[in-house]
Formats: C-alpha cells, structure tokens, sequence
C-alpha cells in the first residue's frame, strides 16, 4: 500500500489494483465560496478530471476543505463506478449532487470491505466534541485502513478526547497514524475556525496508543490555519517520543 499526501488531509491510497482517496480538497472552493482570505498555499496535485480509476472516496465529514462541491462532483462523474463513504450529513450532499445513490455507502460500526484484503473501520471524531447524526452515527469520522499487513489510522477533523482515546485502545496496534496538528485556539475559533489537536496532543496520542510512526497533516494550506514544519521539527527533537516522525509519506510502502 503507497499513500500520498494531497494536502490538507488529503490522501491518495494505491493498494493492489485499488485506488482510494481520502477527502480530497483538488480546487480553490474554499477561497470562492468561504473567504477570499483562505487562499491555497500549495498548488493543487492532480484536476480532479484526470484522476480515473478511482474505487472508493472516503469522506470524513461535510466542511468543504473534505467534502469539495467543486471536487467531488467531478470525480463521481469521471469515475462512474466509484463508491463513497461518509457520515449521514456527507451522504445527503453527496445525492443533492446528483450523485448515483447505489454508490453511496452507509457507515457501519464494523469493517466496511474494500475488497483485495483491504478493509476499513469508522472511527469517531471530536470535531469540537462528539457528535451524533440522525442515523445514530458520529457526525464526523476517521478511518482505520487495514491490508492484512499494516494498520493505519486516518484521524480526520478531530480533537484528542478519553472517548477517541479508549475506542483506539480496543483496537489491534496501529502502525501509522496520520493525525491533524492545526491547533484549535481562541483566536481560530473567533475566526470561525474549528482546529484540532496541537503538535504535542498529535505526539502524545501516538505515544499513548504505541504507534510506531506519525505523519502529521491539516497544517499546510491555509495561511491562517496552519502550523510551520519548523515547529513539528522542534517539538519533535526537543522531547523524548515513541515513534519516528514521517516527513515524506510518498518514499514509503506499508
């Protein structure tokens, strides 16, 4: 399994014949329809027109930086055949989109087959704090992907909470976790930002929960909500951690 990072909290998975992406943000939607302040930062990797032969799009919840009104439409029609999972308020916009609704998964509280011994698993998110949708299920998702081989734990919008903390714990070692580190703070959420964990909450967890490597993410696109990787660097060297700190997740094969 090969993972690239789109930014943001963007990923494109290559597992066998199976090609996932993880809410990818391939547009400046946020820009046009939120602020003219929230510029991209990085150039966009891929137009979603060429991206084909995509199988699965994971969808962690409905902000427009995972769930791309000018990005997933895109996709699904380029990609007849693709099938996407997410929360109950992500599935709604997915058919007001007009997307087909057979290719529309619902959550479950077990493993969700991907086919080609690839699996996932939803996991809760406090994004601020743990919710629930009408369907029962948590508002906003990770995502634990499992090749027989490797465990990743994909974190998504998420604060560190005891909830996120035990459900973790119940689940068999991860070995790389890729975890947001946009601190939220006052002055973000005045702004109407909801941030997640702080580079050392990111640490800390992964230190908790024995994870061998860490892959921080949701830092890079925009300027008023990001985090220098000067500052991951520093908080990493400057303390004694558990795990290694991935810097380039593409050079890998898990």
């Amino acid at each position: 399994m090969r993972i690239e990072h789109l930014g943001q909290s963007g990923l494109k998975i290559n597992h066998d014949s199976q090609c996932i992406l993880v809410d990818p943000y391939l547009s400046n939607s946020v820009e046009i329809l939120d602020s003219s302040d929230l510029k991209r930062q990085i150039p966009i990797p891929y137009k979603p027109e060429n991206l084909t032969n995509i199988n699965w799009i994971l969808i962690s919840h409905e902000h427009i930086d995972h769930c791309d009104p000018h990005t997933i439409p895109i996709l699904s029609k380029v990609n007849p055949n693709a099938k996407f999972i997410g929360p109950y308020l992500v599935r709604n916009i997915l058919k007001k989109w007009n997307i087909n609704e057979s290719n529309i998964i619902n959550l479950m509280d077990n493993e969700i087959d991907l086919g080609n011994d690839l699996s996932i698993t939803p996991v809760p998110c406090s994004h601020p704090k743990l919710e629930f949708s009408e369907d029962g299920f948590p508002r906003t998702v990770g995502w634990i992907i499992d090749n027989k081989k490797s465990r990743i734990y994909i974190a998504g919008d998420t604060s560190v909470s005891q909830q996120l903390i035990n459900f973790l714990k119940k689940l068999p070692k991860i070995d790389l976790a890729i975890l947001p580190v946009n601190e939220d703070n006052f002055f973000r959420r005045r702004r109407g930002i909801i941030g997640n964990m702080s580079i050392r909450e990111a640490f800390e967890l992964a230190n908790v929960l024995k994870i061998n490597q860490l892959f921080p993410v949701h830092w890079d696109m925009f300027k008023v909500n990001s985090t220098l990787p000067e500052e991951i660097e520093i908080v990493y060297r400057s303390y004694k951690w558990n795990f290694k700190l991935i810097k380039n997740i593409s050079k890998l094969c898990f």
